[in-house]
């Protein structure tokens, strides 16, 4: 297993963040097969065969952890850096 863990402190508004990350979750789902679900107002949990993972918002602060199975490691700079570069340009 490997794991991607992103953070980064926010500002914008709740609602707006919410809807950023169900943007995200789209795109998980599209370009990774993932099935994403919200589990509460907070936690966004997603999974497929060899990746599990969730988004979490705190007071300030947004982070996300995925783990990894041996078929998508090779992919992990690739999906690490498509993470981060949404994360850059979309959550403030």
């Amino acid at each position: 297993m490997s794991s991607i863990e992103i953070s980064k402190e926010f500002t914008m508004p709740r609602k707006k963040l919410r809807k950023e990350l169900d943007q995200l979750a789209a795109q998980l789902t599209d370009e990774l097969h993932l099935e994403c679900e919200w589990q509460s107002e907070d936690c966004l949990n997603f999974k497929r065969s060899g990746a599990t993972g969730q988004i979490n918002i705190g007071k300030k602060e947004v982070g996300l952890a995925i783990s990894l199975g041996m078929l998508l490691i090779v992919f992990r700079g690739a999906i690490e850096e498509k993470l981060q570069e949404y994360f850059d340009e979309h959550i403030y």
